[in-house]
């Protein structure tokens, strides 16, 4: 009988190791072919020259709809498909911003954020709101009552571990303390202005918003430092009408447990003041060539992959929220294991995850093997941090624990975000290449497993949600899930 259970004992050593030796096998084949016949660059180098920006409800949004549909066809994917929803379309019209001082004005270049007013024109003395936190609110009181409030977008001469807010968290907190319009500066030298939404469900918000240069911003700051007091008169006229867009669905079936499946999403839209290479035509285009050469190779994965590219995530993860609230209605939420997102994402060092027990260790095993493959160009890296506002965000809120790329594209990159310099000339190819490789290993990774670990419980997200701080942000946007 000893000698049966050691018979077995050793039979299913073997199985484990040539189970271990096959995974290696497929990886290392997949990450040959990755590597020498990218299509991902030469994609988005096409659809930034020919389609240009990618705006949600705009002409060109639905063309790069039309787009990522063919690509994906062309891959060979087992199941192409388009969700469509429905949802506001803000565009850009003009906006302008003259301060005066009582003897003169000055005409000081600006963009409206978007979701703000479709027409207004509203007159305000400037106030300083610093940071835009709820400790500088209370710090001027009620001089943010009918004031045009100047609040920095990024964190400056913040306190040690202090942690920033999204453009839109501030603009909800400025709203609740009284503002009149709110007025970001950028924190990018050279005149820079960024984009972004200003609201955070899509829903249009009844104050103007916008951004200028941090050098005007500057100035304005230090006129108001010496006590001069200056009115902000911020014009602006945007469009808004009900479309309908598309998320873009491609799928590769699996082989041994094609009714668990694993997720790989970002977002397709961008904004309007360039082509939107780097946010997120970086992470969606990567995807578009990650579909097609996992259906390339001759080994198919043991579990269902789904690629997504959403529409309408710099509007309020628009097209993200809503396929998870189909799939919750469905019932289909739980076949989803985990998602995977990648959002500005390229040569990947590592991984982060947002899940239950179980989940931490299965990426850092997988980071290690993974780095077997080119230690030279992926550490391997894992952590634990959570945050908001990208296309995970729905699928955590429901518990489906979220996995994406640690990636450090440069501050030349970072600089560009929504701006009038995100181009295809920020882009490396290479970047691409190891977005291909490096979430490709992990998506067979993960495929391969014997059993993946479980969603969160309502009690260990909301724990979860608690130690990261994410209570605050999200209770502000009205998404907190508990009362």
């Amino acid at each position: 009988m000893r000698a049966l259970r050691w018979v077995i004992v050793l039979c299913i050593c073997q199985h484990q190791y040539v189970d271990v030796v096959a995974q290696s096998v497929r990886a290392r084949a997949f990450d040959a072919a990755a590597s020498v016949s990218e299509q991902g660059y030469e994609w988005l180098a096409y659809s930034s020259s020919h389609i240009g920006h990618r705006l949600t409800g705009s002409v060109q949004g639905a063309k790069a709809e039309a787009l990522a549909d063919s690509l994906f066809r062309l891959g060979g994917l087992d199941t192409v498909h388009a969700f469509p929803f429905e949802a506001d379309a803000w565009a850009r019209g003009s906006a302008k911003l003259t301060v005066g001082d009582g003897r003169g004005f000055l005409h000081i270049p600006c963009v409206a954020l978007a979701n703000t007013p479709l027409e207004c024109a509203v007159e305000a003395p400037i106030v300083d709101g610093g940071n835009g936190l709820p400790e500088d609110l209370l710090r001027i009181g009620d001089n943010a009552k009918g004031a045009a409030l100047l609040v920095n977008i990024g964190l400056v001469a913040a306190s040690e571990g202090e942690k920033n807010l999204h453009r839109s968290e501030k603009a909800a907190l400025a709203m609740k303390a009284g503002a009149a319009s709110i007025l970001f500066v950028n924190q990018v030298t050279g005149g820079v202005l960024l984009t972004g939404t200003a609201s955070i469900d899509g829903a249009l918000i009844p104050i103007p918003a916008a951004c200028l240069a941090t050098e005007d911003g500057g100035a304005l700051r230090e006129r108001l430092s010496k006590g001069e007091l200056l009115t902000a008169r911020l014009e602006m006229r945007n469009t808004s009408s009900r479309v309908t867009a598309r998320n873009i669905i491609a799928e590769l079936r699996g082989s041994e447990i094609p009714e668990e499946v694993i997720l790989v999403g970002g977002h397709l839209d961008s904004w309007d003041l360039a082509t939107g290479a780097t946010d997120n035509g970086l992470g969606s285009f990567s995807i578009l060539d990650l579909a097609r050469l996992m259906q390339s190779m001759p080994f198919p994965p043991e579990r269902t992959i789904r690629f997504v590219l959403f529409m309408g995530e710099e509007q309020g993860l628009l097209g993200s929220r809503a396929l998870v609230e189909h799939y919750a209605k469905s019932g289909s939420l739980e076949h989803v294991k985990c998602m995977i997102n990648l959002d500005m994402s390229g040569n990947p060092q590592g991984f982060g995850v947002g899940g239950p027990a179980g989940w931490r260790s299965m990426i850092s095993d997988a980071c290690e093997r993974i780095a077997r493959i080119d230690s030279a160009a992926f550490e391997g890296r894992t952590t634990e941090e959570i945050w908001l506002h990208s296309d995970h965000q729905p699928f955590l809120l429901e518990g489906v624990p979220v996995i994406y790329p640690l990636s450090d594209l440069g501050k030349h990159i970072y600089s560009c975000y929504h701006s009038s310099c995100d181009d295809i000339h920020l882009v490396e190819p290479g970047a691409m290449t190891n977005n291909v490789r490096f979430v490709g290993a992990l998506l067979y990774e993960l495929a391969g497993a014997t059993k993946l670990p479980d969603h969160f419980t309502p009690e260990e997200l909301k724990a979860r949600l608690i130690t990261a701080g994410l209570e605050g942000p999200l209770r502000i946007g009205g998404d907190w899930p508990w009362e």
